[in-house]
């Protein structure tokens, strides 16, 4: 039998990187309301609480990786096969993913109502829904003044990184929440006291989250002294939380205005070639006439 030459193969790590340039944008675009319910709502904790309370880690992850390639895969005739996406998921030295694992994330995600499936000759066409399941999925931000609409990017380095295997449930948690908290902010004042009545999650799970991604230098906290009447000191303090690096409010910004400038650059030139196209064809008319 003929050897496989290991030059010739992709590796898991160049497959996620290709997937995500496809999209033609270096990150992936997730709805607040996948975190949290907006302001006003009878209830806040929103899909992000259940899904971490019944500890659908894969699941989360493979939703999260559908949004983020979503653009390419929309336009694909055909479906990736179970064995690709378990090939995404899989890095050297994490957890492995098998078809098995992936085929019982689609069911748990099938039953939160946050995907449809259809079959397709051997393969199953996934089609995401609105990130809190009720309803079917669009283009966030189209609809003015719905707060449904607003969100945040999650960028591409979670997944070229392979930081998206490294994490547990609870720190993969508290960066989304952060990271949707610092969509338009630097940072966010967030109380383990207030986790589970905000984000569904026990105060022990988002101090778990935290202290993780500072390990792993993701976090930084900032404490800010307030005046606390009812204290027996008289203050209590109040702490701020941003991410670092392509995470950071800043860094993310700056990827979604270069991605902006991008597909600006390539409608100009798509419009100048359409243009040449046509030049000809007006000539001929001419000389004919």
């Amino acid at each position: 039998m003929r050897s496989i030459d290991p030059n010739t193969v992709a590796t898991p790590s160049e497959s996620r990187a290709e997937v995500l340039r496809l999209t033609g944008r270096n990150y992936g675009v997730v709805r607040h309301v996948l975190v949290q319910h907006p302001r006003g709502s009878s209830v806040r904790p929103s899909t992000l609480g259940t899904l971490v309370h019944t500890r659908k880690h894969r699941a989360l992850l493979l939703y999260l990786l559908l949004l983020s390639i979503w653009p390419m895969l929309a336009k694909r005739r055909e479906p990736f096969e179970g064995a690709f996406w378990a090939r995404l998921l899989t890095t050297e030295g994490g957890p492995a993913w098998s078809t098995t694992d992936i085929s019982k994330a689609w069911t748990d995600l099938e039953k939160a109502h946050l995907i449809t499936r259809t079959r397709e000759g051997r393969n199953v066409r996934v089609v995401p829904r609105r990130e809190d399941g009720k309803t079917k999925w669009s283009q966030p931000g189209r609809v003015g003044k719905d707060r449904r609409e607003t969100y945040f990017v999650l960028p591409a380095e979670f997944w070229t990184s392979g930081m998206f295997a490294e994490l547990s449930l609870p720190g993969l948690a508290v960066l989304l929440i952060v990271a949707a908290g610092t969509s338009n902010s630097d940072e966010i004042w967030l109380s383990y006291d207030k986790a589970a009545e905000w984000y569904g999650l026990s105060a022990a799970s988002f101090k778990n989250g935290t202290r993780e991604l500072e390990r792993l230098g993701l976090l930084t906290r900032r404490p800010e002294p307030i005046k606390a009447p009812l204290s027996p000191t008289g203050t209590t303090t109040r702490w701020w939380y941003s991410l670092t690096g392509p995470y950071s409010s800043t860094a993310r910004a700056a990827a979604q205005a270069n991605a902006k400038k991008e597909r600006d650059t390539r409608t100009r030139k798509s419009a100048k070639a359409t243009t040449k196209r046509a030049a000809p064809s007006l000539t001929r008319s001419r000389a004919r006439a």
